[in-house]
């Protein structure tokens, strides 16, 4: 065998040409197949841990009734037995955060919005996301703060700054009337640019006072030691929640219509990613048909020289192995800088294009991925084209009549 690969190396550079040419075709292949593919999955990572963070938490507790009809009438009740539920799972979960979500009016002098209040316990929301980090303005609350923060665009919507005082209006827990002025200690710059136009924070106790809602929670989001395992503790959960009053539920079924959206999106970029290897695939097998061809007379010397067919079969599978890896390797060196530099170097849209991501929903950056599932997927989707393309010069060595090849 380690003669047959000798031989193989060997032919592959006696038209070193076309070999390179070959070579180089899969090289830019490789390179542009993995260069789309970190920054789409380097995307959506960012998007679904910006999610997970503000929004849903890798799993959460709510209600039976909260997912179908979202208001303060189905909030739960935090009470010691689901404390001791989490207390008991202590090694599966490294953090539970308590919430109030509920919408509001927002009114100043000039205008009414529609805006999104969340009740948050400080300290634990900024060990979930870092809260504290994306205050621009002012101060971020305290455990028992009766002041808010506003997200910077819905700020900006409403022309308020710090120490600014605005009104809340809404319906509290069973129909109670929910209504109160509060003084703005901070601005802060959310990620998610939706969330950033239309979100207040007020501390925990005083959404509970604001909501009449005590002792209640519209969600309790759940970060597991290891995120991997998310669905295990949701299903340990169930079974040791009471079914009649709490569920817990996955982010994957929170932000089902994300998902949908997300493989819709990867389904094109597989399309056009299928596109670039049909034309790799056809290089390298318009490269080793010319091989064959011109060949022919030293395949015919060889047959008649006493060396079997299936030996020369298995030279000739090797030479269309190395130049598929030889390219496909040089693809992944040439990308791997290419997607760290982005990576910790993310690009980052202004202008025009950044209020167009925002307009969308997104976060104005590209960040990619460095994930080593992205650089081996393509050398295995090289490597198979090589083991098809590779079944052609087989069969040239086993159907190759020795009597009609031309002198």
């Amino acid at each position: 065998m380690k003669l047959f690969i000798t031989l193989a190396w060997r032919n592959i550079w006696r038209n070193k040409r076309r070999t390179l040419i070959s070579m180089s075709s899969v090289l830019f292949a490789v390179m542009l197949a993995i260069t789309f593919y970190s920054m789409e999955k380097g995307t959506y990572d960012r998007m679904i841990e910006s999610m997970v963070t503000y929004s849903t938490g890798y799993l959460q507790v709510q209600d039976v009734l909260f997912e179908e009809e979202p208001s303060m009438d189905n909030a739960m009740l935090f009470d010691e037995s689901l404390k001791k539920i989490l207390d008991d799972m202590s090694n599966q979960i490294a953090l539970y955060v308590p919430r109030i979500q509920n919408f509001a009016l927002v009114a100043t002098d000039d205008q009414t919005r529609g805006i999104m209040v969340l009740g948050i316990d400080p300290l634990k929301e900024s060990q979930l996301n870092n809260l504290t980090d994306d205050v621009a303005e002012g101060s971020f609350l305290d455990p028992d703060d009766d002041d808010i923060v506003v997200a910077q665009g819905l700020a900006g919507i409403l022309g308020v700054s710090v120490g600014d005082t605005i009104t809340l209006l809404g319906q509290g827990f069973q129909g109670a009337t929910a209504a109160g002025r509060y003084a703005i200690k901070g601005l802060a710059d959310l990620r998610l640019p939706e969330m950033n136009n239309n979100t207040i924070y007020m501390s925990l106790p005083a959404a509970q006072w604001f909501y009449m809602a005590e002792d209640r929670l519209t969600s309790l989001l759940i970060m597991p030691h290891n995120p991997r395992h998310s669905r295990a503790v949701v299903n340990e959960l169930n079974q040791r929640l009471d079914t009649e009053w709490y569920r817990a539920l996955h982010w994957e079924e929170m932000l089902e219509d994300l998902l949908r959206l997300m493989k819709f999106d990867i389904a094109g970029t597989m399309v056009m990613m299928m596109i670039l290897y049909i034309v790799v695939a056809f290089g390298i097998y318009g490269t080793i048909m010319t091989m064959m061809i011109e060949r022919q007379r030293e395949f015919a010397m060889l047959i008649s020289l006493g060396m079997k067919r299936g030996q020369l079969a298995v030279i000739c599978f090797f030479e269309s192995l190395f130049i598929s890896i030889s390219g496909a390797l040089a693809g992944i060196l040439v990308a791997v800088p290419v997607v760290v530099y982005f990576k910790l170097f993310p690009i980052t849209f202004t202008g025009e294009m950044a209020d167009t991501f925002a307009d969308m929903g997104f976060e104005p950056v590209l960040p990619f991925s460095a994930d080593p599932w992205v650089f081996v997927s393509q050398a295995l989707v090289v490597l198979a084209i090589a083991f098809v393309i590779g079944l052609y010069p087989i069969r040239k060595a086993y159907t190759l009549d020795i009597m009609k090849v031309k002198k």
